[in-house]
């Protein structure tokens, strides 16, 4: 991060990450930062000027949705906000009306501080998708992107935690299955210099298989929860519909569950739990069984990720519905989301 400027009345830092910190959430804690660090496998190199790249995921091959909610997507009124607002934290810096300074460094060609590919993962069911990117020097690296050029969402990687880092794996969420999308890169270094792919880069989301019926587990009332890391990371993130948020336990391990409560009986067709993961490879969760109003249990089910929600078909009634891990790595696991389908 750029060494804060001195002045009178306080402190000005002059950082990316100050810049935007407007319309960035804020970066998640070390605990609940994770990383994806597989190999080409299930990735697609992305051409660096412009080109179209299009999805495909190998089964079971993602590394489990593992990005703390981070980040969710902000809407923001131009295609080049980040630039723009990147250009504006170099270029000023006041602090109590006096000290103004000035930095005339022009944005830079990304590829300077690129190493290797960029890589790009598509989700299975075309709701989200991964940008890894490793810099060298370390960066402060934020994604905008969208459906058009003028793109209108931004994402940066939990991992940063408010500084620089050298590996990027950042989350675009709330993406629309079959659907064509274009992102740009920017990136700070500790120097103030600011890196930005020279064009747009597209890919086209997975079209989404018919699932067996509606998620009404979105809003669900939480009955109970083994525990809760931090209200960052509360049960309710599990029902909310959103994969970019998550419920993450205290180190509950295998120990960990969650109940919710669908409001009345309804015939249930589907269930997923979708684990989150940390980057040491702690946190996944490989199996969950589901016990329906305190009497019936099934499973052992495999769980799923971001990538593969793999979606268990079932048939029983039922309102209460406690979701238990079974088996996993161990840790602060816990569910990006959990998904409950019906068709009444």
């Amino acid at each position: 991060m750029a060494e804060p400027l001195r002045c009178a009345g306080g402190t000005a830092r002059t950082s990316f990450v100050a810049a935007v910190s407007c319309v960035l959430t804020s970066p998640r804690a070390a605990h609940g930062s994770r990383s994806r660090r597989q190999g080409a496998k299930g990735y697609i190199d992305v051409p660096r000027l412009g080109g179209d790249a299009t999805g495909r995921q190998d089964a079971g091959s993602g590394p489990g949705y593992g990005m703390a909610t981070g980040p969710r997507a902000v809407r923001q009124p131009t295609a080049r906000a980040l630039a723009a607002v990147a250009a504006l934290c170099l270029g000023l810096t006041a602090c109590g009306g006096t000290g103004v300074t000035k930095n005339t460094t022009s944005v830079r060609d990304f590829r300077l501080i690129e190493v290797g590919k960029i890589h790009l993962q598509i989700a299975a069911d075309g709701r989200s998708a991964v940008v890894q990117v490793e810099t060298n020097p370390p960066t402060v690296c934020a994604i905008a992107y969208g459906r058009t050029a003028a793109l209108g969402s931004i994402a940066d990687d939990p991992n940063m935690g408010g500084t620089a880092i050298s590996r990027h794996s950042v989350l675009l969420g709330g993406l629309t299955p079959g659907t064509t999308y274009r992102f740009l890169l920017t990136a700070t270094d500790a120097q103030g210099r600011v890196f930005q792919t020279r064009e747009l880069t597209t890919f086209t989301t997975a079209r989404q298989s018919a699932a067996p019926g509606q998620d009404i587990a979105i809003g669900a009332k939480i009955v109970a929860v083994s525990s809760q890391w931090s209200n960052a990371y509360r049960a309710a993130n599990a029902v909310d519909g959103n994969l970019s948020t998550e419920w993450a336990s205290a180190d509950d391990g295998d120990r960990a569950f969650i109940e919710i409560d669908l409001g009345r009986q309804r015939k249930i067709t589907g269930i997923s739990f979708v684990t989150r993961e940390m980057s040491d490879g702690s946190a996944i969760t490989r199996t969950f069984a589901v016990v329906v109003d305190g009497r019936r249990r099934y499973g052992p089910f495999p769980a799923g990720n971001r990538f593969d929600p793999h979606i268990v078909p079932v048939s029983f009634m039922g309102r209460f519905l406690r979701f238990e891990v079974v088996q996993s790595t161990g840790g602060n696991t816990g569910a990006a989301e959990i998904e409950v389908f019906s068709h009444t």
